[in-house]
């Protein structure tokens, strides 16, 4: 399965069985008795019946449990600072379950995927239909991450992301900042200011937990758990247009780096795995079944790399096969 996704030239399981007849080594590397290879049917049994999406989403988060656990022994972990982006997957011709989309002036869907920074690792994504707003994702992805220990310091999204809710949810639940050019149409919101927000917290002056000498962080967290996204949300909006835009070189320069990074990753993913040009059947399902089989196919050689103690260029499969 992976194997296939490491190989493009490779779309059909029935290639990928002949390559396992002809080529004993690569057979025997994949884990095959060459001498005693399971049937073609059992194989394509396997890969196109059994391997839900329940079950690919299961070994995609275990993969990326083993991978920081290797990491620990090198003093590092996934999750310092990440990138979060959506990519599209474009539909294979006269797929009747695609929907068209203008921005992107295609067909198909959207991959919303969480990448590790520095070690280009992949780790979470959410399936979302070519249409669907991306901000829904976000906090999905961090909770994703919660559960299996993996703590998202910083994140850098573009200006999609960074609703009032989405920005509240990061910092209060999840402990994450968000880092994000901030967009044309936004000024300062008012309902940020710090007296703004303490008289908001004042209106819950019956409430049990109210604390009548409550500093700002304590109001902040309590705003948050009563759901009042905005003023949480504009306060540190406020913050991270003012600081934007004090430091607007230094932070162009590096939302530009990190944004152009990841979209390089993006292409890189496509050009060398087919993610979206070796769709191999029609179909929303098959479409994020292959493209999250693709990201794992990716994940597996920086767990392999790491478990043989290489700590570099792990997800690069350029000359791999």
């Amino acid at each position: 399965m992976m194997f296939q996704k490491l190989r493009p030239d490779l779309r059909k399981v029935a290639e990928t069985y002949r390559v396992l007849q002809a080529d004993s080594e690569i057979a025997r590397n994949l884990g095959f008795d060459p001498d005693d290879l399971p049937r073609y049917e059992t194989i394509r049994h396997f890969i196109n019946d059994l391997l839900d999406e329940e079950t690919i989403k299961q070994l995609f988060y275990q993969e990326v449990t083993a991978i920081d656990h290797e990491l620990q022994r090198y003093g590092e972990r996934l999750g310092e600072k990440t990138v979060e982006d959506a990519t599209i997957i474009t539909a294979k011709r006269d797929d009747p379950e695609a929907e068209y989309n203008g921005y992107y002036n295609d067909r198909g869907w959207k991959k919303d995927i969480v990448l590790d920074q520095k070690h280009k690792v992949f780790l979470s994504y959410q399936n979302l239909g070519i249409n669907e707003d991306e901000e829904q994702a976000l906090p999905k992805n961090l909770e994703l991450l919660q559960q299996i220990t993996i703590h998202v310091k910083e994140n850098t999204v573009d200006g999609g992301y960074p609703s009032y809710k989405n920005i509240a949810i990061a910092k209060h639940q999840f402990g994450t900042n968000l880092f994000y050019k901030p967009q044309e149409h936004w000024v300062h919101n008012p309902l940020g200011e710090p007296d703004s927000i303490h008289n908001q917290y004042q209106q819950y002056w019956k409430h049990h937990d109210f604390n009548i000498y409550a500093n700002l962080e304590h109001k902040l967290q309590f705003l948050y758990q009563q759901e009042d996204y905005e003023w949480v949300g504009a306060y540190y909006r406020n913050q991270q247009v003012h600081t934007y835009n004090r430091r607007i070189k230094h932070c162009t320069r590096r939302y530009r780096i990190e944004r152009n990074t990841n979209e390089s990753f993006n292409n890189y993913l496509k050009q060398h795995m087919g993610f979206e040009t070796s769709l191999p059947q029609k179909g929303r399902q098959q479409a994020f079944k292959h493209t999250t089989l693709c990201l794992i196919a990716i994940n597996a050689v920086a767990l392999t790399r790491l478990q043989n103690g290489v700590t570099t260029h792990l997800t690069s499969v350029a000359y791999l096969t």
